[in-house]
């Protein structure tokens, strides 16, 4: 584990709102919410995103501050614990854990990429701060004198329906005529959110509505140079946090926010086919508890070491990026890019394995368990939607990898 710098351990700007709570506390409230989530999953989905209730569940719960830093009111809690909170808050309902995880993380994004100003600006004056993070540069930001003008729209905004602020992948133009270069732009206002959700197959309650922004004006520094595409791990935030946490890599956080709520949604289907079993009989003479055949019991002990695979697979690598990016600022190896692609790969095999249970599962809990409606049918449609996710895209990115280790770099 890190250990902050004294310096930045002793600057708090904004306090938490309970300044004694723990990461265990964090995960148990997690666990609490599990039945409640469960028993409202059909109503997300109709709403296409968590409701009031649960936002301020999650509010009052202090999940959005996870990962925010402390000297701007949040608790900086590792990614170990994020990802177990996010898993079990999935657990509970995946479009819940979707939407309050595309939300929460990416306060870590600006913690690091962001100058100290732009942070004191947006996380000030309660520390109060939630943004979505598309990253595809399918926006403008252009250099004005006055700031950059920000014009164009993104979609999949995970989060947005419950967010303060926007965070989204731009090309940077810095000239009339000169090459653009991708890059993030925080706006804190005057974007719109279109209404425009749950129509897809999966996650239909993880509130991913696009997002339009039109001549909307924003302060220099609210733009970064960073981004999947250029990708660099000397920010400001070791600096300024003291924790190396927000010096890290960005594919790889990427893919354990998703990755641990797929895992999340593994553990739901875990749960649906063991009520399932263990409160029907099986259709044929003698009519037996189905949790009483052995094929039954083979599917759940096979799935919990799936699910179980899985979430250590996220955990280890959650662990393993605050640790490289560690070694690098106390100047060993640096957190290299071919570390981000070696992290990022392993956890996308555990959302494969997540998946794998999930199919199994609904394979084997009867047609009945497919209605619409059912519990399990929905927790199939999220994992065959997370499969189409640019980031489980595994055998390509598999590839990617293998040109890297045998040094062939990216094809022409």
């Amino acid at each position: 584990m890190f250990e902050t710098t004294e310096a930045a351990e002793k600057i708090i700007e904004i306090p938490q709102p309970e300044p004694d709570l723990t990461p265990e506390e964090l995960v148990r409230r997690a666990v609490g919410m599990r039945a409640w989530l469960r028993d409202h999953q059909d109503e997300t989905e109709q709403r296409t995103g968590i409701s009031d209730d649960t936002h301020k569940a999650f509010l009052e719960a202090g999940f959005y501050r996870s990962l925010q830093p402390r000297r701007f009111g949040g608790y900086e809690f590792d990614l170990r614990t994020y990802s177990r909170m996010v898993t079990e808050v999935a657990r509970g309902c995946p479009s819940s854990g979707w939407n309050l995880c595309l939300a929460a993380s990416h306060s870590l994004v600006v913690a690091g990429r962001f100058p100290e100003s732009t942070q004191r600006e947006v996380f000030g004056p309660d520390g109060d701060f939630r943004a979505p993070l598309p990253v595809a540069p399918s926006a403008t930001a252009t250099r004005t004198p006055d700031g950059y003008l920000v014009n164009g729209r993104w979609d999949y905004s995970s989060g947005v329906n419950v967010s303060t602020h926007f965070l989204g992948g731009v090309l940077i133009i810095d000239e009339e005529g000169g090459r653009p270069t991708p890059g993030m732009v925080l706006v804190p206002s005057g974007w719109r959110m279109l209404d425009n959700w749950g129509e897809i197959l999966g996650f239909r309650g993880s509130g991913s509505n696009s997002v339009v922004a039109e001549d909307v004006l924003v302060p220099h520094e609210y733009v970064s140079r960073t981004h999947l595409a250029n990708d660099v791990t000397d920010g400001p935030g070791m600096e300024l946090h003291g924790n190396p946490m927000y010096a890290g890599r960005l594919m790889s956080f990427f893919n354990i926010q998703l990755c641990s709520i797929v895992a999340g949604t593994a553990w739901a289907a875990i749960d649906e086919y063991q009520r399932i079993i263990t409160t029907k009989n099986s259709p044929m003479p003698p009519f037996k508890p189905r949790s009483h055949d052995p094929e039954h019991q083979r599917n759940l002990g096979l799935a919990t070491a799936l699910a179980d695979s899985a979430q250590r697979i996220i955990l280890s690598i959650a662990d393993d990026y605050i640790a490289y990016a560690a070694r690098g600022l106390a100047g060993g190896e640096p957190f290299s890019e071919l570390d981000d692609q070696a992290l990022s790969l392993t956890a996308r095999q555990s959302g494969q394995l997540a998946c794998q249970a999930v199919e199994m599962l609904a394979s084997a809990s009867g047609s009945s368990a497919l209605a619409n409606g059912e519990r399990m049918q929905r927790y199939l449609r999220d994992a065959a939607t997370y499969k189409t996710h640019m980031n489980a895209q595994h055998g390509s990115w598999a590839t990617g990898y293998a040109r890297s280790l045998l040094g062939l770099g990216t094809p022409a």
